[in-house]
């Protein structure tokens, strides 16, 4: 296992997070066909090795969502509820996979049918003003996150 993916895991297991299980090989092909992307390398590793912490927070109060969770950013801010959320369509080919204080915001990264892209990480705000891109890669993004959660807010 990488070491950033073994650092991730360290700190997860500090906040007592049990191993979720993978995603497998079909689960990913068949998220990547059903939003017509191509998971870049890392994060098919991140999927197929730790697969989020499933219903659990860290004690930093993050929560990481398993594959079958992920989803694009509108589709997370849809108004189902009533509420239009203002950067609702600010992220276009953003999926969000992690949370932080319940939801408080969120992060999402870009997905495209390229695999070769970095794949960025931005936190989603959900406000008037768009969050802003927190990482310029996803290993990135995880490296600082497993370093020190604070990093990332």
């Amino acid at each position: 296992m990488p070491d950033v993916w073994n650092r991730v895991v360290d700190r997860w297991r500090r906040s007592n997070i049990p191993a979720n299980a993978e995603a497998t090989d079909e689960s990913i092909a068949a998220f990547e066909s059903q939003f017509q992307v191509a998971l870049p390398p890392d994060v098919h590793r991140y999927f197929g090795m730790l697969n989020g912490t499933g219903q659990e927070m860290d004690e930093d109060m993050y929560r990481f969502w398993p594959l079958c969770e992920v989803k694009p950013v509108q589709d997370e801010l849809s108004d189902a509820n009533g509420f239009i959320y203002p950067d609702r369509f600010a992220y276009p080919d953003c999926y969000v996979f992690a949370d932080y204080m319940i939801s408080c915001w969120l992060y999402a990264v870009r997905l495209t049918n390229d695999s070769a892209q970095p794949a960025p990480v931005y936190r989603v705000t959900a406000g008037d003003v768009p969050g802003e891109q927190m990482a310029p890669s996803f290993c990135d993004f995880m490296s600082r996150y497993a370093d020190d959660p604070n990093s990332v807010i």
